[in-house]
Formats: structure tokens, sequence, C-alpha cells
């Protein structure tokens, strides 16, 4: 009687718990990330310094957007623990058309820049900014995708 006891509770400890969480259900990744730097050293003699504001937070907020979006990945602040990745980066302005961002990702358990890619886009407007912002948070999420299928499989987290 004692052991049927023991044997049912230890029973009801696995199965139901597992039969009231969702199906492949994951703990979101947390991810890091500051404000991007943005420099213009492009000489322009207008003074754009209010646009440029504008545009890289609306940048940084479509980017922390997407990579939040679908519940894969958590956001956090970088002063917050829980951070598997932690997402850096800068703009510079070079010319009239042409922008760079630099953008790297860090592995925080391992302590290693998993990505470090230097990005060019063409055009100092709105639509370039949002084009721009889509093709850098495809990368970052492909990249920490294939970094945290790795580590479940217990292969090396290597760039």
């Amino acid at each position: 009687m004692h052991l049927s006891r023991l044997i049912l509770s230890a029973f009801l400890l696995v199965v139901l718990p597992a039969a009231y969480s969702p199906a492949g259900a994951e703990v979101a990744i947390g991810v890091a990330m500051d404000d991007f730097s943005y420099t213009d050293t492009s000489a322009e003699p207008a003074n754009q310094t209010a646009a440029h504001e504008r545009r890289l937070s609306a940048f940084m907020a479509a980017l922390r957007r997407d990579i939040g979006e679908g519940g894969r990945y958590r956001l956090l602040s970088s002063t917050q623990d829980g951070a598997g990745f932690k997402v850096i980066g800068g703009i510079q302005k070079t010319s009239t058309l042409v922008q760079w961002a630099k953008v790297a990702v860090i592995d925080v358990g391992a302590r290693k820049v998993v990505m470090d890619k230097l990005y060019t886009f063409r055009g100092d407007n709105d639509e370039a900014w949002r084009r721009a912002e889509s093709f850098i948070v495809r990368e970052i999420i492909e990249r920490e995708a294939v970094l945290t299928r790795s580590a479940a499989a217990g292969l090396p987290r290597s760039p």
C-alpha cells in the first residue's frame, strides 16, 4: 500500500506537469541590447542631428520589437541577469549616400563574440533605415538560432 502511494505520487509529479505544459514549450532566451551609437562623419553642411536621432530611435525600437517577436527571445536591459546573448553596435554615416552599421553578438555564457559584421546601407531616409534594420535583425536571429541549436545538441558554440 505504501509502495503503491509512492509510485502514484512519482507518476503524478512527472506526468501532470508534462500534460499541462504547452507542447514543445521552450524557455525564451535572454537577449540584452543597448542603444547603438551613431556618428556622422559625412561633413555635410546641414545639421541632421535631430533626424538621425529620430531614425536611430526608430531603428532600435524596431530591432527590439523584431527580436522579441514570437517569444523565442526575451529582451533584457544590460543590467539584468539572465542574458544568453548581448547585441552591441553602432552606425556611421560616411557620406551623403553611404552608412555603415557594425553589429556584434556576444555569447554571454561563453564570453565570446559569435557574430561580428559590418553592413553598408545606401541612403539616409526612413526607408533606407527600415531596410537596414530588417536585414540586420534577420541575420542576428539566424545566427542566434544556429548557436542555440548547436548548444542544445551539445556541439561547440563556434562562429
